[in-house]
């Protein structure tokens, strides 16, 4: 039986250099896309206009994102400096903030707390915060053994995570109590990527030394270790729908990506479901907020759309050229991605009915 088709239509536009991050506001009536030129364009979508807030530079933008309160837009990269704007809601010109500059070198890694106002900016082996509220930065840093190479608040926003070369380190900062430490769990190699799931605060960390860690409810005790990647592991996604025992996990080393289900307690708890259509390294994987509907983007072109039983639904071919990175909208119906020649693309996707998982389901995956 053939596919339904989940994508009919598209919207482009372009930038001067490969897009390298892409951002949604909560309520998902802006879109921040930033480039390795070091533009950043903000499109409303409500009063149906863009404007482009930086030029283009010699230094690259690699991390964007809105604070969750709608009150802030940061970016950072390649400059050392964290790059802040007040949006004053739909229709009015953002205004920058000075640059803050944070002596770490290059900033990749940066993440606004969900439902409060802190930004978790990676500077070197420092973790720092800056409080939107008080508009100030929090003190002291948190101190890592190495350079940090991932950062990831859970979804609750009470925990921050953040890896280096030999440790994972899980952190409550609101938590003021001297007992309250952070959690070092220590590592055989770099953790190059992090990921809270939202039910169960399982966490995954993706490694250098082409491995992948999983920690069970609570981040306590040993991880669940996976290994013989074909490559390093720099792409996890969690779905935010809840399954039997887990939500699914998706993880991307070179062009392989893997769907893994937690199928029972124990060592040999989940099953990998291979994800076989890529010819080149992917380079992001999302599922769509409020379903099981995963998306991955590749260099060799291509973004796919996978159901929560790995089979594909629907390839979107971009015009010859890799895409760099992708991004859903809050409502889980429009896919945003950015491409290596500057052009970023818009799909509205149809959510096929059994991707999005009933409420009261509990003997499985949708």
């Amino acid at each position: 039986m053939a596919q339904a088709t989940l994508v009919s239509e598209r919207l482009c536009g372009d930038l001067e250099q490969p897009i390298s991050a892409l951002a949604w506001s909560l309520d998902g009536e802006f879109l921040a896309i930033t480039s390795a030129g070091g533009e950043l364009l903000m499109i409303d979508f409500r009063a149906g206009c863009e404007e482009l807030l930086r030029g283009d530079r010699d230094s690259s933008l690699d991390v964007v994102g809105f604070s969750d309160d709608g009150q802030f837009l940061m970016a950072a990269g390649q400059g050392g400096e964290l790059l802040l704007w007040e949006l004053g809601g739909t229709g009015v010109r953002p205004l920058a903030m000075d640059p803050l500059p944070l002596g770490g070198g290059w900033i990749d890694a940066a993440a606004w707390q969900p439902g409060g106002s802190l930004l978790a900016v990676a500077a070197g082996r420092e973790l720092q915060l800056w409080d939107g509220a008080s508009r100030e930065w929090s003190e002291p840093p948190l101190q890592l053994p190495g350079t940090i190479q991932a950062l990831s608040w859970s979804a609750d926003g009470v925990q921050l995570a953040a890896s280096c070369n030999g440790e994972v380190v899980l952190w409550q900062p609101c938590l003021s109590s001297a007992a309250d430490l952070p959690l070092r769990h220590a590592i055989a190699s770099a953790g190059l990527a992090l990921a809270f799931s939202g039910p169960g605060h399982h966490l995954a960390c993706g490694m250098l030394d082409r491995s992948l860690l999983v920690w069970p409810q609570g981040c306590h005790g040993q991880p669940w270790q996976f290994s013989g990647f074909p490559s390093k592991v720099r792409q996890l996604a969690w779905s935010d729908q809840p399954g039997r025992l887990a939500p699914l996990l998706a993880s991307a080393a070179g062009e392989a990506v893997i769907l893994w289900t937690q199928v029972k307690q124990g060592s040999k708890a989940w099953q990998p479901e291979p994800l076989l259509w890529h010819e080149k390294r992917v380079q992001a994987l999302a599922f769509a907020p409020g379903s099981t509907l995963l998306a991955s983007a590749s260099s060799d072109g291509s973004v796919a759309l996978w159901d929560g039983k790995g089979q594909m639904l629907q390839p979107l071919e971009g015009q010859g050229c890799g895409f760099n990175t992708l991004a859903w909208r809050p409502d889980g119906l429009h896919l945003a991605a950015g491409d290596a020649q500057g052009r970023w693309w818009l799909w509205p996707v149809v959510v096929p009915a059994r991707a999005r998982q009933r409420a009261s389901a509990g003997s499985g995956f949708g």
